[in-house]
């Protein structure tokens, strides 16, 4: 029953990121048409509203210009339905279940905006730090003490990664990726951020050396961190807890 609700509540919100999207890294306001075609600025039929459906009654292009529709349109509401669902499987809970959720698709539209723009939003990571922080106590197996406290432990590995990242230059490591960080510890909090970090640095170490290697990049050329971070946000917020206790429990 919780999967039958989270899937509709996750591809409405996915949907609101994907119609947001350009607004999410530049000055634009919130406010205006949600559904204005990015290339030629005419109002869209109201089809387009609906998640994937619009996607697939219009074929892929605005009906107004026929320009060819972003891969958001699709990835961002079935991706944010998959996590809401999977986050109601994990949780057996229906509040702690939206919640993740709601927290797992704001780190995959920031796996996207640095894929696509190379930017971590602050429209996206100062307002989700504020929600965290306000939903600390609603975590079934995290104290608000453990959540802070994670927020607390995020930032001083985050300014260790800044320091280690200066002899690589400048774009090794963001002011971005800091944020990120200091989110992924406020949602997920102690001791699941270590379990996180641990497992989104390993996974960029791996890809940056197999690109170094396959000379792809090179040692100062940019590589996003974001989704490496994101990808261990998720197991952390799903299961880091179980990893700590098993890993000190053997």
């Amino acid at each position: 029953m919780n999967v039958a609700i989270a899937v509709p509540i996750g591809l409405a919100l996915g949907q609101a990121f994907h119609l947001l999207f350009d607004r999410l890294y530049t000055g634009e306001p919130w406010a205006g048409p949600l559904h204005c075609c990015p290339s030629c600025r005419q109002p869209l039929p109201p089809a387009l509203l609906l998640p994937i459906l619009g996607f697939l009654w219009s074929r892929g292009r605005y009906p107004c210009c026929y320009a060819h529709l972003s891969w958001r349109a699709m990835i961002l509401p079935a991706g944010s339905a998959a996590l809401f669902a999977a986050s109601a499987l994990v949780f057996d809970q229906l509040g702690p279940g939206l919640l993740a959720g709601v927290f797992a698709t704001i780190f995959l539209v920031i796996t996207l905006t640095d894929i696509d723009r190379r930017l971590i939003p602050n429209r996206v990571v100062y307002p989700s730090i504020l929600l965290a922080a306000a939903f600390s106590w609603a975590w079934p197996d995290t104290s608000v003490a453990q959540i802070f406290a994670g927020g607390l432990v995020a930032v001083a590995i985050a300014a260790g990664l800044l320091i280690l990242s200066f002899p690589f230059g400048a774009n090794a490591f963001g002011l971005g990726d800091v944020k990120m960080i200091v989110l992924i510890g406020v949602v997920v909090g102690l001791p699941a951020v270590i379990v996180g970090m641990l497992v989104g640095t390993l996974a960029a170490g791996v890809a940056a050396a197999l690109l170094l290697l396959l000379r792809l990049k090179g040692r100062r050329d940019y590589m996003p961190h974001g989704p490496f971070l994101a990808l261990g946000t998720l197991i952390a917020l799903f299961w880091g807890g179980e990893i700590w206790d098993w890993y000190f429990q053997r």
